[in-house]
């Protein structure tokens, strides 16, 4: 957990606030079929490349940063269809148990693959596959710059900074 003290003041009352915050969890939400779910390592790779790479990074306002990869046949239609980028202050979620998690500062986004990218995926090796997909997550960077302003606390010039890094440094893109 990463500590955080802030310190507010209004109409010359000062009051020191520390919070606890959680690393961001950042990561790849898969979607295969039948066809691409031999590139699901490479996806997975990718995944835990950006976990491991963002476990300790704060960059504000969000703290949960979901990127579903919708590697299905176009064929498909509307089944194969991302939804539109959100940012939520607060998320909830049910348990199995019956349990209510709270989450704050959850962004999720997500890409797929037109035709000629889906066959060039599935007929690619592994580390064609994570370049491919590397470059998917690095477009799918372009969602921040229309994020809500309830998220304008979140550096988004320096994540996708690190992020492109982070791709360059591991020779994916």
């Amino acid at each position: 957990m990463i500590r955080d003290t802030i310190i507010i003041c209004r109409k010359g009352i000062c009051l020191q606030v520390t919070q606890y915050l959680d690393n961001m969890d950042i990561g790849l939400s898969i979607v295969a079929d039948r066809d691409s779910e031999s590139k699901t390592d490479s996806m997975k790779k990718i995944s835990e490349l950006m976990k491991s790479f963002f476990k300790d990074k704060d960059y504000g306002a969000i703290n949960y940063y979901w990127i579903v990869c919708m590697a299905v046949s176009p064929d498909y239609g509307k089944f194969a269809s991302v939804s539109r980028p959100m940012f939520k202050e607060v998320r909830k979620f049910r348990d199995l148990d019956g349990t209510i998690e709270e989450l704050k500062g959850v962004y999720t986004c997500g890409f797929n693959f037109d035709a000629d990218e889906f066959k060039l995926l599935i007929s690619s090796t592994d580390e064609e596959a994570e370049r491919i997909i590397a470059r998917k997550v690095v477009d799918s960077l372009s969602y921040l710059d229309r994020l809500s302003k309830k998220a304008a606390a979140f550096d988004k010039e320096r994540f996708k900074s690190d992020m492109i890094q982070l791709f360059k440094d591991n020779n994916l893109i």
